[in-house]
Parts: structure tokens; sequence; C-alpha cells
């Protein structure tokens, strides 16, 4: 808490543009994800946000579209949890879905990194 306020509150809701993070962050977040073990579209909502300490936004009508894109890619594949009934889709990383991860993975690194300094920049300057 700083003078009153919880960081959480200070904090801007989204440090990516949208763009960015449809095309990059989030496919590169759901890839790492489903590569560590299958999971599913609430699950997968709530380890970004974990992740990204609440500094994004994420909704499920970016999620869900997304997961069905990388399905028909062919970088995951979802398997119903129970087919009879549909209750949750679990998603796993596919072989083409591990290259693509390290493309991505890859090329956002120069990005982030480009953001990283500037966060620190401002930070030296405003409060040294």
């Amino acid at each position: 808490m700083e003078r009153g306020r919880s960081i959480e509150r200070t904090t801007p809701k989204d440090i990516f543009l949208s763009e960015v993070k449809t095309r990059d962050v989030f496919p590169l977040l759901i890839l790492h994800i489903v590569r560590e073990e299958p999971a599913y579209g609430n699950a997968i909502m709530a380890r970004i946000r974990k992740i990204c300490a609440g500094t994004m936004s994420v909704s499920p009508n970016t999620i869900y579209p997304l997961l069905r894109r990388l399905e028909e890619k062919g970088y995951v594949q979802g398997e119903w949890e129970r087919p009879d009934t549909r209750s949750r889709r679990f998603y796993k990383i596919t072989g083409s879905g591990e290259e693509k991860y390290v493309e991505i993975k890859g090329r956002f690194e120069v990005h982030l990194l480009r953001v990283r300094e500037a966060i620190e920049s401002l930070h030296r300057e405003l409060y040294g």
C-alpha cells in the first residue's frame, strides 16, 4: 500500500495494446501454459491473470476464439473432458505448436525487453 492506495488500483489495466496481446502475448502465454500440462479455457485465463499480475484484461471473448484458431491451425489439440456433455475442453500443445511457440517467443522477447527498458527508464527518471 502506498499513500492509502493499493498498487493494483494505480496500475494500468493493460500494459500491451490489443493487437499485441492478440497477435503475440496471448498466443505465447496459451502455448506456454498448455505445453506444461493440458488446461481448459477458464484455467488458462486464470493463469494468464496470475502471470501478468493483473496488468492485462483477459476476456473469454478473446481467449476462446483464440483457442479455436490455435486448434484450427494445428498448434493445440482440444479434447472434451466428458465428450457426451461437452463440459470442459482441455487443450494440449502439438508438435507444430511447439515450433510456433519457439517462433513467437523469439520474436516477442525483443519487444518485451524494450518494454522493460522503457519502464525501468521511466522509474529511474521519476523516482530516482
